[in-house]
This record gives structure tokens, sequence and C-alpha cells, in this order.
């Protein structure tokens, strides 16, 4: 992972290192009076930290504490705790009443650290504001890069043969999924709609919550920067226990709620096709849902490029500006960019120019990385003739609010 570590005091100039296409004239924009990090890889040791930290609590008090060893024990004979486990890390991805989802437990998990962790750093100045939704949107850049394997076999076996090695035994829940896991292994063509879907679901259970993940935080990171209300994520609770005996005794809530003025309370459910769930809800409390997601339900965000089959992650002027809660409209004119002095140097400084038309043998307006179409002589022809504005930077807009009025 990309790891970018900022260090910014009151009297002295932005430090920067280890910084993948980012220049200081988008850094040193982010922030005075403060001290922070963006890198996953950061966040995801301390929180290994904390799990290491909980492990070795119970091994001391296993080791040298007998009551404690013996409610342990106690735990150990349950005859379910091996289904709860199963919750917290499982070898793969099952569907059933006794399946598992090693995807959704891994985006839980770093969903959590903004969702159940981040506010405490968020709500500390408009400064950490807007490096926290920095931190968020990189983050989701770098999660779309990870969705690359599914085009790129070679870092696809990298990822394969690192997790089974470095997790071990524990990597699998049972054969089936080991057998499919060699499987992927063997095979050497993308994962795309169109072809390798028998892979899918494997592939699926190596990844946080594959694609869905990114669109949840996105809209998070918008919610919290606009006047919508009070944000409660529910991310982490999606079944609400309670009314034992009444149904089923719980309720699956959508994944925010917004807490308004005079005693308005909505509920937003990113993506879209759960109308009966969202139907569920709303009857037994009454509050009402909106269903959002990033892009307009006809082409959703994140996008593919057309061409190579690789994602469009979101460039550093569109974070500093969603930062800044500057962004307007759905897409951003690469000729407004500081960077760009001249197509040429643009590309020399900025590989995520983003082109926004037709290209040869596709017979509708896509999306393509810049990089990947620049030969075509229909791209070249287009963009001379300057009818519409075809070079592109993706604007993560939420859809679906459009209806709900600023909260007063």
């Amino acid at each position: 992972m990309c790891e970018i570590r900022l260090v910014v005091t009151p009297n002295s100039p932005l430090l920067f290192r280890e910084i993948p296409f980012l220049g200081s004239s988008h850094l040193d924009r982010i922030g005075k009076n403060a001290y922070y990090e963006i890198g996953m890889d950061k966040l995801l040791k301390s929180l290994s930290l904390a799990g290491k930290h909980l492990s070795l609590l119970d091994k001391v008090f296993k080791e040298n504490y007998p009551p404690y060893a013996e409610i342990t024990e106690k735990l150990l004979r349950l005859p379910l705790y091996d289904e709860l486990r199963k919750e917290v890390y499982a070898g793969g991805k099952k569907k059933g009443i006794h399946g598992y989802g090693r995807q959704m437990i891994l985006g839980d998990l770093l969903q959590y650290i903004f969702t159940g962790r981040g506010y405490y750093f968020a709500v500390r100045g408009d400064v950490q504001r807007e490096a926290f939704i920095t931190t968020i949107m990189y983050v989701c850049n770098q999660l779309l890069l990870m969705e690359d394997v599914s085009v790129d076999v070679s870092l696809r076996n990298k990822m394969l043969d690192t997790l089974r090695q470095g997790i071990g035994s524990a990597f699998f829940e049972d054969y089936e999924q080991e057998l499919l896991f060699g499987q992927l292994r063997q095979y050497e063509g993308k994962i795309i709609p169109s072809q390798g879907r028998e892979h899918d679901s494997i592939l699926d259970s190596m990844l946080p919550k594959r694609v869905g993940a990114v669109p949840e935080l996105l809209v998070y990171a918008s919610l919290i920067r606009k006047n919508y209300g009070y944000v409660v994520p529910l991310l982490h609770a999606q079944r609400l226990l309670g009314n034992a005996g009444v149904s089923r005794g719980y309720i699956v809530p959508p994944d925010f709620l917004l807490l308004r003025s005079k005693g308005e309370t909505f509920g937003i459910e990113v993506g879209i096709g759960k109308e009966r769930q969202i139907g569920s809800f709303s009857t037994v409390t009454s509050i009402p849902v909106f269903t959002a997601g990033i892009g307009s339900p006809e082409q959703p965000q994140p996008y593919r490029c057309a061409r190579c089959g690789r994602w469009i992650i979101y460039c550093d002027e569109v974070i500093h500006l969603c930062a800044k809660n500057e962004e307007w409209g759905e897409e951003y004119d690469c000729a407004q960019c500081p960077l760009y002095e001249g197509l040429d140097e643009a590309i020399e400084r900025c590989p995520h120019i983003v082109y926004h038309g037709r290209a040869s043998g596709d017979s509708r307006e896509l999306r393509y990385h810049y990089n990947c179409v620049k030969t075509d002589p229909g791209v070249q022809s287009a963009l001379s003739a300057r009818r519409k504005i075809r070079l592109i930077a993706p604007i993560p807009w939420v859809s679906g609010l459009e209806h709900l009025p600023p909260d007063a």
C-alpha cells in the first residue's frame, strides 16, 4: 500500500515523503496546524495491534487466573460458538443459513476505522475533518485499485499466493473453498461481467466488500460535509435486535440515519434493489428511507475504463475539492486543474485524466483512461472539435437526495 505521511506545525513548511502522483500544490492546501498520516497500511497496523492487545490479555489471564480459564472452557463448549467465530473471520464465502462471508467481514472491519472510531478525530476541528475526508477518499482509491486483480492476472496471483502463505490453514474454511481457490489460481483470464464469472465468488471472498464498500464510504464522506443533518452510520448494525417473539426478533436498517431538526429522522440506503428491505424497515419504524448512490442510477460510480477494464480512481484535485466541500457538478474539467498546462504536460504530471466520449469500436459515450485511448483517431477528432468538455475527472456526487432539503 502507498503511504502518505504529513507533518504540519504552525511555523514550519509541509513535509511529505513517498507520495505517488501527488504534488505539493495539492498537499499544501490540505491544512495547517495538524499532524496526520494517510495510508491504509498505518491504519491496518493499528487495527492489528488492537487485536493483538486483546489476544495477549486473553492469553495472560487464561494462563494465570483459573476462574478466567474456566469461563474460557465454558465458551469453547457452547454448541454454536464456532458459528459466532465465523462472523469475525471465515475462510471463504458460502450462502445459506450456516453460510459465511469473509468479504463482508473485511469490509466491516475496514469501515469501522472511519465510522466506528474515526469520527473522534474528525470532530477536533475543520482541519481534522478535511483530513478525515481526504483519508476516506484515498482509501477508497486503494480499494478500487485492489479490484484491478480482476483484469491483472500477475497481480492477482501475487495476491493469492501472499494470502495463502500468510494466513495458513485458517485461509480455507473447508475443502470446497480450497478447491475453488486452486481453480482460480490456474485461471489466466479476466473476471469481468462477460467472462470468468465462475471464479467471481472465490475472488469476491478475498477482497473487502468488492466495490460495495467504496460507495458506502463515499456517501458517508458526502453526508458529513453537507447540511443534511447529523449522520448515524449503521453499516455495522445491519441487524437491529429486539422485540423478542415478535416476527423474527430483528429488523434490517438502512446504512445511515439522518437526525434533523424538528424531530425529523430519515434513513439512507446505499444502492438499488433493496426495496423489500427498505419497505419492511419503514413499515415497522415509520421512518422514511431514501435510496442513494454515487453517480446516476443509470451510470453508477465508480467507473471501469472501457478499454483496459481497470477502475478509474478519484484524482487529487477532486479529493481536495471534496475535502473543502467545494466540489460542484458531476465531472471536473481537467483544463481547470492547477496541474494542467497543456495536455502533454498534464499527462506527465497526472495519470488519472479521463476521456468521456466515444472511442473506436464503441457505439456510445463511455469513460476511459485517456492514456488508453490517446492514439485513437476518433478520440483526437472529438478533442479537436471542442464541442464538449471531454477530458474530465469524475466527482463522487450523491444521487437520490435531490428532494431532501437542507436541514434548517
